[in-house]
């Protein structure tokens, strides 16, 4: 693929948005201190420039791909915690302007998916050591480290998508 094209585009157009969340095939960053995908980095590169192109929030037929994604992932447990760490710079923009709007498009249907997702897959969640921040919450698996990034979305003013349970 050409450096110049924005793999995320690329990623929506071609059905591959799951993979580009979870960085399989040229979607893959390498993180330098973990390894594993860098998240951050592909928000950085392909995301950002992106929402400059749509008013600095995911219009809703993205929202709607994440919830079949919810609904169809093969890898659930994998898919929310990397999902989550685009949403942490998602709703940190750092205008607090873009932060407020990004949280009032954020649609309703997709915080009670997510809810409902993380409560179907706890569990699975506290028992999965992949994935980022493992070291620091392996008593708590992934469910650890993706509950602790969820609080830091929702101190920095986006929406609630602490699962209920």
């Amino acid at each position: 693929m050409k450096e110049d094209i924005n793999l995320f585009n690329f990623s929506l157009e071609n059905n591959e948005l799951e993979k580009f969340i979870v960085g399989m095939d040229n979607y893959f960053i390498a993180d330098r201190e973990c390894g594993g995908h860098w998240a951050y980095g592909n928000y950085e590169k392909y995301i950002k420039r992106f929402l400059k192109l749509n008013k600095d929030v995911f219009p809703l037929f993205i929202w709607e791909k994440l919830i079949h994604i919810l609904n169809t992932s093969e890898d659930i447990n994998l898919f929310l915690d990397y999902l989550v760490g685009f949403l942490i710079p998602y709703y940190n923009s750092g205008t607090e302007k873009v932060n407020r709007n990004r949280k009032m498009h954020t649609p309703n249907l997709f915080i009670s998916e997510f809810k409902k997702t993380m409560n179907q897959q706890k569990k699975s969640l506290l028992k999965d050591t992949r994935g980022t921040g493992v070291e620091w919450h392996s008593s708590n698996g992934l469910w650890g480290s993706i509950i602790e990034n969820l609080n830091l979305i929702q101190e920095r003013g986006g929406p609630n998508l602490l699962p209920t349970e």
